[in-house]
């Protein structure tokens, strides 16, 4: 059951991550885009968006990720 628990941690710390990279990376590129356009040293602007980012987008998603699916449940059993 242990094992069990540290599993389930384990893949909800990475799916986390994963979600929150993707996620900040496709925003912050099209957020960068919006704002500068294509400019010289546009990578690294949006790099430095990105890095500032990331880390306030997995702290989110690591909150809200377990009420959404919840009430994706009750949307569905509905």
């Amino acid at each position: 059951m242990d094992q069990m628990k540290r599993k389930s941690y384990k893949f909800r710390i990475v799916n986390t991550a994963i979600m929150a990279v993707s996620l900040s990376g496709m925003m912050t590129i099209y957020i960068t885009f919006i704002n500068l356009g294509m400019v010289d040293r546009f990578v690294c602007y949006w790099f430095k968006a990105w890095m500032l980012a990331a880390p306030v987008a997995f702290v989110c998603v690591m909150i809200i990720a377990s009420p959404v699916q919840q009430l994706t449940r009750r949307l569905l059993d509905s």
